[in-house]
Order: structure tokens, then sequence, then C-alpha cells
């Protein structure tokens, strides 16, 4: 059994709705529940129903309502007994009701658990929590029964209760980065007490987070005209802190023109073929996940300023700081800082943004193109695009597999709003064309080695060597000036010798401090031994300069220094972390991190981030030379295999966290000396992922270039994971087919129908329906031919997903069907068999079976452990009692699909607003058009703003139902 009290009075038996009678007996209902299972006097019952005017009949009438209700709970009890649920207690009555099935005391339940985990400064925890408990609230307390008796205190307690809740709620929300998951039941609450300023605040403030900055400030200015007209007062402190912060910035237009999919067989790869785990997308924290759920609201993702920054005075006045007034007027404003490798682009660059960054108040987008990185090709222009749309909070299947198609959703996106994108190390104007935004107001800063004259409307600032003035300001900056003015020689010495360059200038610089000990004038004197005497300094050639202070530099190091510095010039990717380093080189954690340590204070290495390390493009040549010359062809082949171990074993452990049981590929024993990263829950394992996409990417590409195909194979399955799930269609395509290739060489039918598989699900998000049919059935060949009855099981399900989607629905249950049959075989699990029942009920429904299909996913939800799998079973559930006009027990499968669901899936986002949706359309089935509204609103919140199609849809939804009737119930 089933109690609701949070909203409509209702009791739900084996998933119908029992009949409970009158409004009077849903009232005496209410009363028992609003005690969470403790006893209620005959007193308080007849005050509460009739209150100080009660019937003399009134003793009568509620010992009557008393066996109605236990009639209606225990249809087959007899006469004059108690029965389970409704008990005498204590001069009245009790109804034994705990968490398990009232939703009061689950709502409690959650509260508490929510407060205990902020109590531990878990507020992420706590949101969670709040979540569940809020979810389980349908309306006001004890809806539908009589207005006198819903306006006793007991009620308004209770309502009273709700609110505070959301408050708290909301609070940890905002502290926790989540204001998404709370933002409909905030909006809910501030609705139903539209006076309450701390609610009306809160609402202000997560309408700001989720980048609603329009809708935040016309909240703000409406809440403050009802105050002023109904009670003559203005707002308070907070609700007045809160509007002002939004008044002050500038509303932000996003939007796009994707359009949202048809509903399809619940469930996505994860949830499908292997379980899916909580605390994924909702809680998880890695570096590439900002943008993988939620609109960003502002992005700030420019470098650090520099902490040292001499010179550049004369090209800074060329860069002037915009006028207040001007920022938001005129075209695009491109800049193109261009000069030769070390001169000193990016810290200009990003000096210069810093400086007015202020102007631009939607945020700031960074993107290192890597024109000119040795040993690996530059960014694409629709990688790049890939990279500036989840920085603006663009989900990866929003993201279309045309490049035109994804430059324009970018410039559509950046409409409206003043922003500043740096884009770093450009190769030429074709690579930085499609990534210019068309709005009015916003600057682009670009940094490349050439002009980039192709690039129309652009200005460029040509960067020369450093004046000797600026170059000595440089040294006095980073050495003191006591220590530089007591050596002028030596020191001018110094300067001719850089080169005016600052990244030679500040390798020196460093070498200095890491010697105090040092005059300036042997120093001096080394570096011009490296370089040969100052005589042939004649017709001076600056680009000679860095590579003679990276090989003085480079000579200063200990062996193990030398050594890593070596090895990881020939490593592939932008960057490395260092335990990937420790793999490189064969060494410990322990061992590795003080080579590293000097490298970096020898500026030879930049830690950009806390534990990863990236080279500057002309160190890193400097370093894969020097690698050619001095280490062993031997030496360098194992280190290249160490690293790919390294990430092999890591990623290996990630997919088998993120999709348990996928690993069906035998995996190749490591090498001596790799160790992978501790990865312990699902959480880490995204954001393991997220942190080291790039980097598994560019090995997978070099292993391929090398012939080393069983890495290609095995590191392109574990990767695919992640990227089916979190990544464009177009990176997963081009991975799965990297795959495949090499699987080909190899040989192998088992790791080739696992490409093959993966190549599939890549095009079926790549909406390429005919080349994944082919793929699956090549797929499903050989896990035949190889007696894989998994693989086949899986292949099954996956052709039961792709035929619903494309309508032929008999292709599907037959697909469904054998998925069902291999699922029950030995070996397999319960998690596989509630797939398959659920698909098979799924397609019956869809072929016009509701009843048969309801049948299936009823055994489907009693084989499911999973809380994701259950929330899709429930959702199917729902659908079927809904086409069969069973509309309540349609709204309570919808609603706890939502609550299990819990934004934990990994569409959740998307699945929880076809999920509202239909909970609209059965409550407006139902007659309850003020539900049927608010659950269409919170769907309309959980859709991405691209989907306009959808959003249309919806918002005519609501548009109908206000014009036919406001506030119609059921009865």
């Amino acid at each position: 059994m089933w109690f609701t009290l949070l909203g409509p009075v209702r009791v739900l038996r084996e998933e119908r709705e029992v009949r409970l009678g009158g409004p009077q007996q849903r009232a005496f209902l209410a009363l028992l529940l609003a005690a969470a299972g403790q006893p209620v006097g005959v007193d308080d019952l007849v005050d509460g129903l009739w209150g100080q005017d009660p019937p003399p009949t009134a003793l009568n009438v509620l010992h009557r309502n008393v066996g109605k209700l236990r009639r209606a709970l225990e249809p087959g009890l007899p006469a004059r007994e108690a029965g389970r649920w409704l008990l005498p207690a204590a001069g009245g009555y009790r109804l034994a009701v705990d968490a398990a099935c009232a939703d009061l005391l689950r709502f409690r339940e959650q509260v508490a658990r929510a407060r205990a985990a902020a109590a531990e400064d878990r507020p992420a925890e706590a949101v969670d929590h709040y979540v569940r408990a809020l979810g389980l609230w349908q309306g006001a307390a004890g809806a539908g029964i009589p207005p006198e008796v819903r306006a006793r205190p007991v009620f308004v307690a209770l309502d009273r209760e709700y609110a505070a809740a959301v408050g708290l709620a909301a609070g940890y929300a905002l502290a926790a980065g989540r204001p998404t998951p709370l933002l409909p039941a905030v909006r809910a609450a501030a609705e139903r007490e539209p006076l309450d300023e701390l609610l009306q605040a809160r609402l202000v403030q997560l309408l700001a987070a989720t980048g609603r900055q329009g809708a935040a400030r016309d909240h703000y200015l409406q809440v403050r005209a009802r105050l002023a007209e109904d009670l003559g007062i203005d707002p308070g402190p907070e609700l007045t802190a809160a509007g002002e912060s939004v008044l002050r910035r500038p509303a932000a237009q996003p939007g796009s023109r994707a359009s949202r999919t048809g509903p399809g067989l619940p469930g996505t790869p994860a949830s499908m073929t292997g379980p899916a785990q909580q605390g994924t997308r909702a809680s998880m924290t890695g570096p590439a996940q900002a943008g993988a759920w939620a609109s960003v609201a502002r992005p700030a993702q420019l470098p650090a300023d520099p902490p040292v920054f001499e010179g550049r005075h004369a090209e800074l006045a060329q860069l002037p700081e915009p006028e207040e007034d001007q920022a938001g007027a005129g075209a695009v404003e491109v800049r193109v800082i261009c000069g030769m490798g070390g001169i000193g682009k990016t810290t200009l660059a990003v000096r210069w943004a810093h400086q007015v960054a202020h102007h631009y108040a939607d945020g700031q987008l960074f993107l290192n193109l890597r024109g000119f990185h040795p040993g690996d090709r530059a960014m694409s222009a629709g990688e790049a695009l890939d990279a500036l749309l989840a920085g603006l909070g663009v989900a990866a299947e929003e993201i279309p597999i045309d490049v035109e198609a994804r430059a324009a959703l970018f410039r559509d996106r950046v409409a409206g709003r003043r922003m500043l994108l740096l884009l770093d190390n450009a190769r030429d104007a074709r690579q930085v064309r499609p990534l210019l935004p068309a709005s009015p107001g916003c600057l682009v800063i670009v940094t490349s080695r050439n002009r980039l004259d192709g690039l129309a409307g652009a200005r460029p600032l040509a960067l020369e060597p450093l004046p000797a003035r600026e170059a000595a300001d440089l040294l006095r900056a980073r050495l003191g000036a006591a220590r530089v003015e007591a050596e002028p020689d030596a020191t001018a010495q110094l300067l001719s010798l850089c080169g005016g360059l600052p990244l030679a200038l500040v390798a020196v610089a460093a070498h200095a401090l890491t010697h105090p000990s040092f005059t300036l004038t042997s120093i001096a004197a080394e570096l011009r031994q490296a370089r040969g005497n100052l005589d042939g300094f004649a017709g001076f050639d600056a680009t000679a300069a860095p590579q003679a202070v990276f090989s003085w530099s480079y000579r200063a190091l200990t062996p193990a220094a030398a050594r890593l510095f070596r090895l990881l010039g020939t490593a592939p990717g932008p960057g490395l972390s260092a335990s990937a380093a420790a793999g490189l080189a064969g060494l410990s954690l322990s061992d590795a991190l003080p080579p590293l340590q000097e490298l970096t204070a020898a500026h030879l290495l930049t830690e950009h981030v806390p534990g990863r390390f990236t080279f500057h493009d002309l160190i890193r040549a400097y370093a894969a030379e020097t690698a050619a010359e001095e280490e062993a062809d031997h030496d360098v082949t194992a280190a290249l295999h160490r690293l790919l171990d390294h990430y092999l074993r890591t990623a290996h452990r990630c997919s088998e966290l993120i999709k348990p049981g996928q690993n069906a590929i035998p995996f190749p024993e490591p090498r001596d000396g790799v160790t992978p990263d501790p990865v312990d829950d699902t959480v880490q394992a995204l954001a393991w992922f997220g942190a080291e996409e790039e980097a598994v990417l560019a090995a997978v590409e070099h292993a391929a270039r090398l012939g080393l195909d069983h890495h290609v194979a095995h590191l392109a399955w574990s990767a695919h994971t992640y990227l089916i799930l979190m990544r464009p269609a177009e990176r997963v395509l081009a991975l799965a087919r990297t795959a495949v290739r090499a699987t080909e060489r190899l040989g192998d039918a088992r790791m080739h129908a696992h490409a093959l598989h993966a190549l599939a699900s890549a095009c079926t998000r790549a909406g390429l329906p005919g080349e994944a049919h082919d793929a699956y059935r090549r797929a499903l060949s050989l896990f035949t031919e190889l007696g894989d009855v998994k693989g086949q099981s899986v292949a099954h399900l996956e052709l039961t997903r792709l035929h619903d989607r494309q309508g032929r629905y008999q292709e599907a249950l037959r697909h469904a069907r054998r998925c069902l049959v291999l699922s029950r075989q030995e070996g397999a699990t319960p998690f596989e068999e509630a797939g398959a029942l659920n698909a098979v009920g799924w397609v019956l429904i869809r072929l016009g079976e509701p009843r048969a299909g309801l049948a299936y996913s009823r055994r489907s939800l009693k084989l499911q452990t999973n809380v994701v799998g259950q929330s899709f079973v429930l959702y199917t559930i729902g659908w079927a009692h809904h086409l069969l006009g069973e509309h309540r027990a349609a709204i309570d499968n919808y609603r706890r699909s939502l609550a299990l669901g819990d934004g934990q899936s990994w569409h959740g986002r998307d699945h929880d607003a076809l999920v509202l949706e239909r909970l609209g359309d059965a409550w407006h089935a139902a007659g309850d058009l003020d539900a049927a509204r608010s659950s269409w609103r919170a769907a309309l919140e959980r859709l991405y703003d691209s989907r306009t199609e959808a959003r249309a849809a919806l918002a005519a939804k609501i548009g109908d139902a206000s014009a036919h009737g406001q506030g119609r119930r059921s009865p």
C-alpha cells in the first residue's frame, strides 16, 4: 500500500487506486496521515472534521467512517475487526504507516538524512536527499479535501514544513553548485506562497545560478511590485540582496536550433546493458563535466593572470580597455596577437583578457587550438566547437554532427551575450573562422605565430623581442633589483644572449633563482659557452636564443630529471598527469615527483593545473630532439608502452565502474613499472576520464600510427564507455572506426565484434541508422559464431532500440523476445533479464497491447535491483496505465519513476523531462489542470534551451490548459 498526503489524498494498492468514498472520508484519512503513525484522539478527529460546531451525530458518523475506511483498505476484513491498517489507540485511532508506505514519513526521513549530510559538510549529498524529499510533494498537503478541513492548523503546519525544507534545500543547492535539480520545487513553493520573501529570494538566486538572468530579474521586479501593492512594504534584506545581484548583471539569451528526438525505448546504453551507478552525473566533479548536464550561467575559463608581468607597455596601449557603454555595441572585435614562438603572445593575451574581462559580463571561454603543437595535429574546428559548446552548457547529445551546424549552434548560444573568447595558438584563419561569434559586443583574442591575414575584420598586433629596458625590468621582477643592478655587464650579456625573448629570460631567471650563490657573470659565461662566443652574433637570429637557453638549462638538470625531460618529449597528447609521467618513466609516483618539481622550477615544464604538466611548444620540440639524440630506440618504445599500459589499466578500471560487466575482452598483462591511478567509484571514474580524455585519445592515435593494434582496441573499447555517454557523436564515431580497423588487422573475432558493437552505438548516436544496423548485424553474427551469449543478448537489445526508433515495431519485438531468451540462459544476471522483459513490454505497448506490455514490465520491476533501471521500468508501467485509461495508476508510476531516477540516469535530464510531460498528460486526462500545468512547467525546466520544438509543444499544452479552465480539478 502507498498512502499519499503531500498533494491529493490517495491510497494505492498494487498500483491501483483504492476507492475512498466522498470528501469527508478523505478528510478523515488525511487527519490520520497527518499524525504520521501516531494516535489521534476522537475529540481531535471531531474538531478536525467539524471544527467548533460538530453535529449531534458526529461520533456516529466518525465510527461509520472508521468502518468504511477499514473495508476500503482491506476489502475482505470481517465486520468489527480492526485489521492491519486502522487500529484503535489511546482513546482514538492510529494509522499503522511508516516511511515505506506513507509519503509524509518518507519525506521526513529524507529531510533528516539531508540535515545529517549537511551537518557533516556534505552539501551535494544533502541536495540529493532534499530532491528526493521535495519530489514527493504533488501539491498542497491534503489537496482535494474540504477547504475548511484543509485550513486546520495541522495542514497549515505541513505546508510550512514544506516551505522551510524548500528554503534550506535551495541554500544547500547553491552552496553545492547544483541549482538545477531544486529549481522546480522552489518555483512551485514560491507560487504557493507569493509573499514569502525567503522563498522568493531563493527562486531569484536559483534562476540566476542556472543562467536565467532575465527571468531572475523579471521575477524579482514582480515580487517587489506585489509586496508594495498588497502589503505596502519594500523587500526585506534577503530578497533585496538577491534582487540587486541580478539587477547588476545583463540578461543572457541562450538558444539553438537543435530539435529533440521522439521518445524511444527507455534506458540509455548504460541502463540497458549494464547496471548504472548512483551518483553519476548529478554528483561528478571532473573537469570535463561542467557542461554535461546543466546550462553554464557564466563560464570563467581564463588561465590565471600572470603573477609577474613586466614590459609590453606600447603593446598594451594598442589594446585599449573598452568603454563601458560601448562594450555591447558594434560588430564582434577580433584581435590577433602574433609573433614567433617564445615571444610572450599567450602571456600578453591573458594579461589583457583579465584587464577587460569585467566588460564582458556573460563570461569568458578559453581554448588552446594546438596550432603548432610538436608531434600532434592541430585541433580541428569541429573539436574546438565541441569544447566551446560544452563550456556554454550544451550537452553532448545536443551537438550536431555537421561542423557548420555546430558553428551555427555556437553562434546561436552566444547570441545576445557579451562574452570574451581567448583562442590560443591558432594555426591559420581557416581554423579560427568557424569559432567566431556573430553577436555584437563580443571580444575575440587570438594568438598565433601567423598574422592570420585571411581573418576578415581582425586587427593584428605583431610582437617583437622585448626592448632592452623592458627585458631588464623582467629580470629585476624575477631576481630582485639588487642582484641585477649589482652586475650590470653580466645583465647586459644575459639580455643579449636571450635575444629579448620572454621565454628565454624566464628560463634564465629560474636557473639563477635555483642557484642563488651563482653570480650572474658565471651564469652568463655558462650560457655564452652554450651559444658559442659573442663574436658569432653578427646578424643575430633571435630564434636561436631559446635553443641555447634550453640546452643550457637541460645540462644543469640532475640525471633523473634530464631522463624524464627527454621521455616527456616523446609522449603524445597536450599534457600528462604526474602518475602518467611516472608510468612513462617506469617510476613510482613518489620517485617521479622530485624530477617533475625540478623541471617545473627550471621552467622547462609547467604545472598548469595541480598535478598536470605541459610544455611550451618550443620546449617540447627541444625535448623530443634531445630524446632522439640521447635515448635508445628500444628505451623510447618501452616508455611509450608503459604510458599506454598506464592509460589502459586505469581506463579499463573506470569503464568497469561506469558500466559493470561490459569488459568481456581479455585484458593484456601490463609491463613492469606501471601503476594505474587509484579509482574507487563511478564519480572518480567519470572525473578521471574527464581529466584524461584528450591524453587517452592522443594515445590511441599515436598507438594506431605505430601499429600497436592491441592497445588501440583495448583503449578504444574502454574509452567508448565514457565517450558514448558524455561526448558528441562525431568524436565517438571516429574512435569506434579506429578500433574497427585495428581489430580487423589483428584478426581477433571477439575484439572485432565488440568494436563493431561500439561502432553501431556510435552510429545510432550520430543518426546513421543504416550503418548502425549493419554494424549490429555483423557484431551479432560474430557473437553467435563465438558462442558469446551475453554479446548476442546485448546486440539483440540494441537492435530492439534501433528498430523502435525507426517505428519498425515487429522487428523490434522479434529482437526483444530473442534477447529475453538469451538473458535466461546460464550465466546471465537478473539485471539482464529485467532489461529484456522491459524491452518486450515497451514494444508491446508500442504495438497497441498495453495490457500485455504491462505484465512484462511488472515482471521486470520485480527483478530490477538497480535504482535507475527501476526508474525506466516504472516509466514504462506508467505509460501502459496511461494508455489503458487508468490515469491515477499512471500518475503514481510516473511520480515513482521521477523519485527513483532523481537525475541519476545517464540522460536523466532528458528522461525526466519526458516523464514529467507524460505525467502532465496523465493529470490532464484525469481532469486536474493545475497539476498538469505544474508538471509541464517542470518538464520545460528540464529541457535544454536548444530543444525548441519540444519546448514549443509543452508551451502550447500549458497555454491550452490555461485557456480551457483555470484551476479545474478532478473530483
